[in-house]
């Protein structure tokens, strides 16, 4: 089973929290189309391989997952980087359409397996829930990241 959410860190140092996208009513500010601090949550099969404790620029993380997706999606070699960060994340084929995930630094490594439709439906379902709360709360759009996480799916835009 695979699980994808995305979470925002609110308020200021110790006095902040995480809160998940969805129940968000505002944002902090932030510069730009980066720099909102929060985390991509990812379990598979009870294996948390992306977490809080992994928190940096999330709407830069989704960019970077948009990427991988389309990159395994389409055959290629999927490896992204974290943004700010000596961790990679890296989707690797294996046989009877399953997907080994690899969340790796130089001191840890975390890995799961995956039945590979599921995840990769389940990153492109999360990744467009993000960016829909993130267009309505900020008025600003990311096409070309939603390209890159949609092409040749049913999430595409025409």
């Amino acid at each position: 089973m695979v699980t994808v959410g995305t979470v925002v860190f609110v308020g200021t140092n110790r006095a902040g929290r995480f809160i998940e996208i969805e129940d968000c009513d505002s944002l902090p500010p932030f510069r730009d189309d980066s720099d909102l601090h929060g985390a991509i949550e990812i379990a598979i099969n009870g294996v948390d391989v992306l977490d809080r404790g992994l928190a940096d620029d999330v709407i830069t993380t989704w960019a970077h997952v948009a990427t991988l997706v389309n990159d395994y999606a389409h055959g290629r070699r999927a490896v992204v980087p974290l943004p700010d960060q000596p961790i990679v994340i890296s989707l690797k084929p294996l046989p009877r359409a399953q997907v080994l995930v690899a969340v790796e630094s130089p001191a840890w490594r975390r890995v799961a397996t995956a039945d590979a439709e599921d995840l990769i439906f389940t990153l492109r379902f999360a990744g467009n829930q993000f960016f829909d709360k993130l267009e309505e709360l900020t008025g600003r759009y990311w096409p070309q990241v939603r390209a890159l996480l949609n092409a040749g799916s049913e999430f595409q835009q025409p």
